[in-house]
């Protein structure tokens, strides 16, 4: 058997995270983990074991992706299909018995199951790595920050605390570790974009930047992901049907399940415009009337000011806030804009499910389910098309900045 060689890089980053002291920051234990699944791709990659190179890894982990959301989603459809079938026959209300409200609850909550397993995906796991790393990141340079403070009371020579020159190397450590996030991020990003465009959301390098620094980028993706895998759900539901057309029972089942889909659709469109209407739009109104009552006071202040180091702080305090002003309603047009693509992807998808429960209701022949379903298919690409996201152009990076800033505020 060969011995493996160790790049003589790759030794001496395990060798200095083998020395951390136990009071470091936490981010320590994640960039650990992060190198491990380096260091493992590296040894795997070389002992010829990946088969990344030939596409057939990703094919497999695609097929085992969708295996898994498919063995997970039929359960939870078939459950929903069975309440659905009881929820005519239920009391308005009850005191002791399941009455509409309890059984309208528990679909709902099934629903919201249904679109947690529907966006499973390799996009959403590249999504969770962008954002790991970004956390590392910001984890670090408060680290370096905390390092330079600390550098200041500390002494130059010593035995047994840190010294000036243990902080330098500790900062330059960082860097140079933040320098290797960013690069991955790049790679990452590109990524992304790609698998987005194998779903079927083709859109430019400056569209993924605006869909992961906005807080309803998320949501746009989660989107991508639920088309495509309801788009391979309902082909499996109609080769099922199609193998099934002798046993009309078993082709209403499988029709039945596809009908959910569409209601688990709408449930996640009306998901995503609540969020909207409920909770980002009036924390936008909010932080936009807190800016504005503080520039109505700096105004004041500056008014009747006339010393110059004080004016020049008030001046950039006034900069800063209507820099803040400016991107709120670039973000506020942004998020309007997003409802209304998806207001009308949801009145698509609403029209369709009519026909769909109208046709399960009164099944004549599984031909005619067959077409719909074919039909279907396309409907999906139309929905992929309308929620194309808004190539958002910024005036500076400050804005771009500010406008991260806001998608933080937002998401808390």
């Amino acid at each position: 058997m060969s011995k493996l060689k160790i790049p003589l890089a790759m030794l001496l980053m395990f060798l200095m995270m083998a020395n951390v002291s136990a009071d470091e920051s936490s981010w320590w234990n994640q960039s650990k983990k992060f190198m491990t699944d380096v260091w493992e791709d590296t040894t795997e990659a070389i002992s010829g074991k990946k088969a990344s190179s030939n596409g057939e890894a990703e094919v497999k982990e695609k097929d085992t992706l969708f295996a898994q959301v498919w063995n997970e989603i039929t359960p939870t459809l078939e459950k929903v299909l069975r309440l659905e079938k009881e929820h005519k026959a239920l009391p308005q209300s009850a005191w002791i018995f399941k009455d509409k409200e309890d059984n309208s609850s528990e679909i709902n909550a099934l629903l919201d199951e249904a679109v947690a397993i529907l966006s499973i995906s390799s996009t959403a796991q590249t999504r969770e790595h962008i954002r790991l790393l970004e956390e590392q990141i910001r984890e670090m340079k408060q680290t370096i920050s905390e390092y330079r403070q600390a550098k200041i009371s500390a002494p130059v020579r010593s035995t047994w605390v840190k010294t000036v020159e243990d902080y330098d190397v500790k900062i330059k450590e960082l860097k140079e570790l933040i320098l290797r996030n960013e690069k991955r991020i790049v790679e990452l990003k590109l990524q992304f974009g790609q698998e987005l465009s194998e779903k079927g959301l083709v859109i430019s390098q400056g569209q993924v930047e605006v869909l992961l620094s906005s807080v309803v980028g998320d949501d746009i993706i989660q989107s991508s992901v639920v088309y495509d895998n309801i788009k391979q759900i309902s082909q499996q539901l109609m080769d099922l049907t199609i193998s099934s057309k002798e046993e009309i029972e078993i082709s209403k089942r499988y029709y039945g399940m596809y009908t959910i889909l569409l209601k688990t659709l709408i449930h996640m469109q009306e998901t995503f415009i609540s969020n909207i209407d409920d909770k980002y739009l009036p924390k936008i109104a909010k932080i936009v009337d807190e800016v504005e009552e503080l520039n109505a006071d700096t105004k004041y202040l500056l008014r009747d000011n006339r010393d110059k180091n004080h004016r020049k702080l008030l001046l950039a305090n006034l900069e800063a806030q209507n820099l803040t002003l400016k991107t709120a309603a670039l973000y506020k047009q942004h998020l309007i804009t997003q409802r209304g693509k998806m207001v009308i992807a949801m009145q698509k998808s609403a029209a369709d499910y009519q026909i769909a429960d109208n046709t399960y209701k009164t099944v004549r022949v599984s031909g005619e389910l067959i077409n719909l379903l074919r039909s279907s298919q396309k409907s999906f690409d139309l929905l992929l098309n309308i929620q194309v996201p808004d190539l958002l152009v910024f005036q500076n990076l400050q804005m771009k900045q500010e406008f991260a800033i806001l998608t933080k505020k937002l998401a808390d």
